[in-house]
């Protein structure tokens, strides 16, 4: 790789990974966001032809629900424009360095936009049908549902973190070693916040949904929504984790084309390996906040049962991260 990028001219060189970086960012940070207000204002549709007379209600929070979950693409426009125009200085000097720093932002803030958008529109497509159900407690579910898109975002902010330390902190030259760990960190963090980003959002959306049902129980549920939500992320934490490991903490390591594989394996398992824990965790924490809703003197044994599940659902996750820091440190 680094004799194909020494082929081209360095202004070349940096041209490609920019428009490359731009590109991941925002085709992959758009699609979630569309989805995800598609699906909204689908929902909202469907509950204004049931409740005609409560327009104004359902398209209010409609509205609040698109503006939220657009949120996580406005991250990957404004990562997309830094790649872009950010300046370098010499670009001869820069390489393959700034070229893979740029192709891991892009990543990074890609997939991360992408499950955080996407877990921003099952809660607010949840709102819509509970404001049709029970317009009475519109302000509550509002409320809930701006929450619960919140934290699903909290694995964007992670990705958005990741990807400003790699377009800002670009460094010059072009070694395996250097490369391997810039865009390692972007897939590392972008891949696992996938998965938690729509976790946290199904679990947002099961609690929306059940506080619609059974308004009555909105603390409980409100609790199980936050526990369950925190949990999910946890892959994202790992992800997170191993980014900033590839970054800051593989400068002793050996520059050659042995250990850009191994840093690029180590952020593929912990990253893609985080993507199925961190789903698999939403489906349960939505299911706890479903079931919580309508029997809330019953919340501790399945706030239990959630977190015992959540846990096991994340052996795999685990799992990973052992993966990752064994390919960094001891293969």
């Amino acid at each position: 790789m680094g004799d194909w990028l020494a082929s081209f001219d360095p202004e070349t060189t940096l041209l490609i990974g920019r428009v490359l970086g731009a590109g991941l960012a925002l085709g992959l940070g758009g699609i979630g966001a569309a989805i995800g207000m598609g699906l909204t204002a689908g929902s909202a549709d469907e509950a204004i032809m049931r409740q005609p007379e409560q327009q104004g209600p359902m398209l209010r929070t409609m509205l609040i629900g698109q503006a939220v979950g657009g949120s996580p693409s406005i991250f990957a426009l404004v990562i997309g424009l830094l790649v872009l125009f950010i300046a370098v200085g010499d670009a001869d000097a820069a390489g393959g360095n700034a070229f893979m720093a740029f192709i891991g932002a892009g990543i990074a803030i890609g997939l991360g936009c992408l499950g955080s958008a996407l877990g921003c529109g099952w809660p607010s497509m949840k709102a819509c049908e509970a404001v049709a159900r029970n317009p009475r407690r519109s302000g509550q579910i509002t409320q809930a549902m701006v929450i619960g898109q919140a934290i699903a975002q909290s694995p964007a902010i992670f990705a958005t973190v990741v990807a400003l330390i790699l377009v800002v902190g670009t460094q010059s030259g072009t070694d395996w070693l250097l490369m391997g760990a810039l865009v390692g960190a972007g897939i590392a963090i972008g891949a696992s916040a996938l998965g938690a980003g729509m976790g946290s959002g199904w679990t947002a959306g099961g609690a929306v949904e059940g506080m619609g049902r059974w308004p009555g129980a909105h603390g409980p549920t409100f609790r199980t929504m936050l526990i369950g939500q925190a949990t999910s992320q946890t892959p994202a934490v790992f992800g997170l984790l191993i980014a900033f490991i590839l970054i800051y903490a593989t400068g002793g390591m050996t520059n050659e084309f042995e250990t850009f594989a191994k840093l690029i394996a180590a952020a593929i398992a912990v990253g893609f390996g985080g993507i199925g824990p961190g789903f698999g965790s939403g489906l349960v924490g939505g299911a706890g906040c479903v079931i919580t809703a309508p029997k809330p003197e019953k919340s501790a044994l399945f706030l239990q049962t959630m977190l015992i599940g959540q846990a096991v659902s994340q052996s795999t996750a685990i799992y990973s991260l052992i993966i990752a820091l064994l390919l960094i440190y001891v293969v």
